[in-house]
């Protein structure tokens, strides 16, 4: 893999891309509170100025090299997701987080892996089978559940997988044992994981 497949963009670069996406950014910031107005601006302003640093966009904010070839893939948004959420259903940054941008989930034209720290890794052209990987992470999911912590820190109760093709993103929520939609038909459950993405892919 060449260094123009794959960069890492820090939050607030991800921030000012976003901006220029027209919402086909979708994934979490975890660094920038993106509810308040003025540190998700003070972010996107950091990033533009950190893109022209790192050559990868122009005065103007045009983004530039690697960059562009990201914006450019973010197509309408992510055709896939998996993602760890709390009891109360709140996103957990300290695990997997993982989104597939292209015309269906098989077949991807970038990954993107979002990390706790802030740092977002895009992989333009990956290899195939992330769409396989993810179901692979949510059968695992439903098979053993979640190891129990023992440092206070919010635990994993559940994984989001979510999948679509032109309807748009169907998503459901997987826990030991348990498949059922988040959306959608709320209360619907599957007897296995492949029943629930047969559902989601429909």
């Amino acid at each position: 893999m060449s260094d123009a497949d794959s960069i890492a963009l820090t939050d607030d670069e991800a921030a000012a891309i976003a901006v220029l996406a027209d919402g086909a950014w979708r994934s979490p910031l975890p660094t920038v509170n993106e509810a308040d107005t003025a540190d998700l601006a003070s972010a996107v302003l950091r990033g533009r100025r950190s893109l022209v640093v790192r050559e990868l966009a122009a005065p103007d904010g045009a983004v530039t090299g690697a960059a562009a070839a990201v914006l450019a893939r973010l197509g309408a948004g992510p055709c896939a997701a998996f993602l760890l959420v709390d009891a109360d259903g709140d996103w957990i940054p300290a695990g997997p987080t993982i989104y597939l941008y292209g015309p269906s989930p098989d077949e991807v034209q970038m990954s993107h892996v979002v990390a706790a720290s802030g740092v977002h890794y895009l992989r333009v052209a990956p290899p195939p089978g992330q769409w396989a990987a993810l179901t692979g992470l949510a059968e695992a999911v439903y098979e053993d559940g979640f190891a129990e912590g023992r440092d206070g820190a919010r635990q994993p109760a559940a994984a989001l997988i979510s999948g679509g093709r032109e309807a748009g993103l169907r998503t459901i929520r997987v826990a030991r044992g348990a498949a059922s939609v988040v959306r959608d038909q709320p209360g619907e459950t599957f007897a296995s994981v492949a029943d629930a993405i047969s559902w989601m892919l429909a």
